[in-house]
């Protein structure tokens, strides 16, 4: 999706309303870079429960560049003598646990974070799915009571916000598509739903997600006596755009319906 002039306007101000609405100062948020490194991709486990959805950074074989330079070669899709290496972020808090790796932290907090995402989207792509997009999220991190009432927090302010704005939506239980459903973790997903969308008129335009302590028994991260747990609020910024270009027709008009906001 290509965000033009006014536009990109409304998606600064849309991170700056979020921020408000989850009462983060609007100078505490970490943007990452979009890349991951071979033994990360690998240990987060994304690309086996997800091959289909994964993206890698390339590059040509040193034995193929003189046959570029001359032009007897060439970008293809008969083309298969790459080097991979790195893979390209899938979700924003990745970051946060690779980043907290064999750590404790001292107390429960929410960490915002916001970062270019990439995946191998196998549905049809239009203004809403696209295979790179900018993910914001409020990451909490903590005990499991406490990651389980973020999300319902951060359900009631986006209910809130969107209210003020007039646009209707619903919050409707998924599951993340695996490649692999009969996989361990999949059955678990199914069984005990962790995932809620946020959905406006048949698009998902953010996410409520509980992990367990999944991310903090794999990347040793803890707190007091165990591994902390953590849940995400999730927002695909150009989602959002799209929404609201559909409800308000055009940028002038979702910047003063923003402006309304309190």
């Amino acid at each position: 999706m290509i965000i033009e002039k006014q536009w990109h306007q409304v998606k600064n101000v849309l991170q700056e309303v979020l921020d408000n609405a989850f009462s983060i100062d609007k100078n505490a948020t970490t943007e990452f870079d979009s890349l991951l490194s071979i033994d990360e991709i690998d240990a987060l486990g994304y690309a086996r429960n997800f091959p289909h959805l994964t993206c890698v950074m390339c590059s040509i074989e040193d034995g193929e560049l003189l046959n570029f330079s001359k032009g007897k070669s060439r970008l293809d899709h008969d083309f298969k003598k790459l080097d991979v290496g790195m893979a390209l972020l899938p979700a924003t808090c990745y970051k946060v646990y690779l980043g907290l790796m064999n750590s404790s932290i001292e107390a429960p907090y929410i960490e915002s974070c916001i970062a270019r995402c990439f995946r191998h989207e196998d549905k049809a792509l239009d203004n809403y799915r696209a295979f790179n997009f900018t993910m914001k999220e409020y990451v909490y991190l903590g005990e499991g009571e406490s990651a389980q009432a973020h999300l319902d927090r951060g359900y009631e302010r986006i209910s809130a916000l969107l209210d003020q704005l007039g646009i209707t939506v619903s919050c409707e239980l998924a599951n993340d598509p695996f490649f692999d459903t009969s996989s361990s973790v999949a059955r678990l997903s199914t069984l005990t739903p962790t995932k809620r969308e946020i959905v406006f008129q048949g698009h998902a335009v953010s996410s409520l997600n509980y992990h367990r302590n999944y991310f903090g028994e794999k990347f040793n991260i803890t707190h007091g006596s165990g591994f902390i747990h953590t849940s995400c609020v999730a927002f695909g910024l150009e989602r959002w755009i799209a929404m609201f270009e559909e409800h308000f027709g055009d940028a002038a008009k979702t910047l003063a319906a923003l402006a309304t906001i309190h």
